[in-house]
């Protein structure tokens, strides 16, 4: 591949812009959060995954298969609740205080919520959801998809709605109770003994308790919007944005890329692969066509989200609300300012889980000529140095996905673009970059482990072993100690 052919083609990712992220330039000097002291979030994963322990319930008067399998349900929970907030739980200084400030504006109108926690996490997926003792977990992937702090509040609500209703709970029995229904014991093994067609029928059986199971997760959604709207309008915030939020769940991904992600759940919402973009220009949020109020049972695992749009719509006229006013932007800065360094945690949570393509797929999308922001230089080139040294180790497909019908079409001529490469693109690229943002003036730590990605995608080992020690200098235990020792640039301790 030449240079030009290069140039031309990465300039064309360089100028694609998230749509929904605001200018960079007030975070500028932001870079994702670090834990350097484990003390205070093993404190908090032993509270929280305490907390589930003991809200599951031994239902009473149960079989011993039964009891056998709750008990595996309930150890499970508690250990993936517990490493969800030892590795993912974000205790900064901008993000968490100001969605506790929101979680406690909320729950001050909620007497039931009183007991309630909001964990926010990391993670890069679009996703919300609450666990068994009230825990509300908000991912840092969700909260950069949404348009002002109303709309956070409803996410917010609506997962505190599930912990109130005890809808975990619920699921769980129903769950258990169709499995060792007296009928289906029966059926299964009428089944069996007649051998013909066995797997198929089989088959049925098991999709009917899934489906009948799933009609209860939808109507606990449906619920759970009911109530959140209900305490958002209580707490002061706009109910209509509940409707609003809903919307950008609702919107085709194909259409636009916002995220590197298939995405085909956003907040409980089953995407419709197949929808025709609809125009989002300003009108009445009632005019939405084919918002029907029912459906066809299926088994989709929630409510399509115009089905559920349409509920909140009825709840909006019945208190007397109308509006205008579609998908919002905030003049809040305190809530854009949070909204960008969302994005950044999670392109940070990509890049951490080796997800190098989409962490700098994700830093490209906030870059633009006019863009200081160091932490997405940084990260764009530190995600080129990971990239060239999966191909160097013949792990390149590790590291690369490949494109699908699933992606938009912009996703799928980057990731055809990042495995069309050679070993030799990857120092072009790198000039490439650098000619059109400059290296960045900052001091700190991933402008230096930039600095160190370039000397080595160049095949400088020498400037590589100088940035080394200026690093191990000024951040003995910094974040990036782990990546130089993966490039034998520290010599781990045997």
């Amino acid at each position: 591949m030449s240079f030009s052919i290069l140039c031309r083609a990465l300039g064309g990712f360089l100028i694609a812009v998230f749509y929904s992220i605001p200018s960079h330039a007030q975070v500028s000097s932001y870079y994702p959060f670090f834990l350097k002291d484990s003390t205070q979030v093993n404190a908090l994963a032993k509270t929280v995954s305490g907390s589930v322990d003991a809200s599951y319930s031994m239902p009473l008067k149960i079989k011993g298969d039964y009891r056998k399998h709750f008990n595996a349900l309930k150890e499970n929970a508690v250990e993936e609740v517990a490493d969800l907030v030892k590795y993912t739980a974000l205790l900064d200084t901008v993000l968490d205080p100001f969605l506790q400030k929101t979680f406690r504006r909320l729950q001050a109108t909620e007497p039931l919520a009183k007991n309630s926690r909001l964990i926010v996490t990391r993670s890069y997926i679009d996703n919300a959801f609450a666990t068994g003792d009230g825990t509300v977990f908000i991912n840092a992937g969700l909260i950069a998809s949404l348009r002002n702090e109303d709309q956070l509040a409803f996410v917010i609500a609506h997962e505190l709605a599930h912990g109130i209703m005890n809808h975990v709970q619920k699921n769980i029995s129903n769950y258990l109770g169709s499995l060792y229904d007296k009928d289906l014991q029966a059926e299964y093994s009428k089944i069996i003994k007649n051998g013909y067609n066995t797997n198929k029928r089989v088959k049925a059986l098991l999709m009917k308790v899934s489906s009948n199971n799933l009609y209860h997760r939808r109507k606990d959604e449906s619920a759970a919007d009911s109530m959140a709207f209900y305490i958002l309008k209580r707490a002061g915030y706009d109910p209509a944005e509940a409707y609003n939020a809903l919307k950008i769940f609702d919107l085709d991904p194909l259409a636009s890329s916002s995220v590197f992600e298939k995405q085909a759940e956003f907040f409980s919402c089953i995407e419709n692969w197949k929808r025709t973009p609809e125009n989002t220009s300003a009108k009445s949020i009632f005019n939405v066509k084919a918002e029907v109020v029912d459906t066809p049972d299926s088994l989709k695992t929630h409510p399509d989200c115009k089905v559920r749009m349409a509920a909140v719509r009825n709840l909006l006229l019945e208190t007397g609300r109308d509006t205008t006013a579609e998908l919002l932007v905030s003049n809040d800065p305190g809530f854009k300012k949070v909204k960008i360094l969302a994005q950044y945690e999670a392109a940070q949570a990509m890049f951490d889980n080796e997800y190098f393509d989409k962490s700098l797929y994700t830093a490209l999308c906030g870059l633009d000529p006019d863009n200081e922001s160091p932490y997405l230089k940084s990260i764009a080139i530190l995600s080129l140095l990971q990239l060239k040294s999966y191909m160097q180790g013949h792990k390149y497909s590790e590291a690369v996905s490949n494109s699908s019908d699933h992606n938009p079409k912009d996703v799928n001529n980057f990731v055809e673009f990042l495995n069309a490469l050679s070993l030799s693109d990857f120092k072009k690229l790198k000039e490439s970059f650098d000619k059109r943002y400059g290296e960045s003036k900052a001091k700190d730590e991933f402008s230096l482990m930039a600095s160190f990605s370039r000397a080595h995608i160049d095949n400088n080992s020498q400037a590589a072993g100088i940035l080394t020690s200026e690093y191990r200098k000024l951040y003995p235990s910094g974040r990036f100690i782990g990546l130089l020792k993966s490039f034998n640039y520290i010599k781990s301790k045997k």
